[in-house]
């Protein structure tokens, strides 16, 4: 393998005229070629990237790591455990979409659409319902306030009446 991916990488170096050995000189070289066959493969994307961002993120992986080695053996772990749980995760997705897809339920549900429908307007309804019963309570809420309150103006215009009363008999 490493000697397949060792020649491949020397074609390619040959073709690009980068290798000492190569025949091939860089005037020789389609590079608008090379970039419509990138295009087509969908790597324009990477082409668009300015080439300051592309060398700032190459010299991140070139700076030495300030971390511990604990640090880094807890951030492995941690990393390790969160994969594990997304494999399982996954996996259980899985599992659980091959039963969802294996039955007939699927094919029922147009058939369920009618009854999906009924349900929707007996909820509504519900709610119609509930929306009349809750101006109903608001509306008695208010006119028992209002009562209330009266009431209330009621007794202390009375207690106004019996002190004046009390104080015309003491005088």
């Amino acid at each position: 393998m490493e000697e397949s991916l060792d020649d491949r990488l020397t074609a390619l170096e040959r073709m690009l005229g980068i290798d000492e050995c190569s025949d091939v000189k860089t005037a020789d070289f389609d590079v608008d070629g090379l970039l419509e066959k990138m295009k087509i493969m969908g790597l324009n994307r990477v082409m668009k990237i300015p080439l300051a961002k592309l060398k700032r993120m190459r010299s991140l992986n070139n700076k030495p790591e300030t971390r511990s080695l604990s640090e880094r053996l807890s951030t492995i772990e941690f990393c390790e455990n969160l994969i594990r749980q997304r494999a399982e995760m996954l996996k259980e997705f899985e599992e659980r979409m091959q039963v969802v897809l294996q039955t007939d339920k699927i094919s029922i549900a147009a058939e369920q659409k009618a009854q999906l429908e009924a349900l929707e307007l007996d909820i509504q309804k519900a709610i119609d319902e509930w929306k009349r019963y809750t101006l109903e309570l608001e509306e008695f809420k208010m006119e028992y306030f209002s009562i209330v309150a009266s009431l209330q103006e009621r007794v202390e215009d009375m207690i106004r009446w019996l002190t004046a009363i009390e104080h015309d008999s003491e005088a």
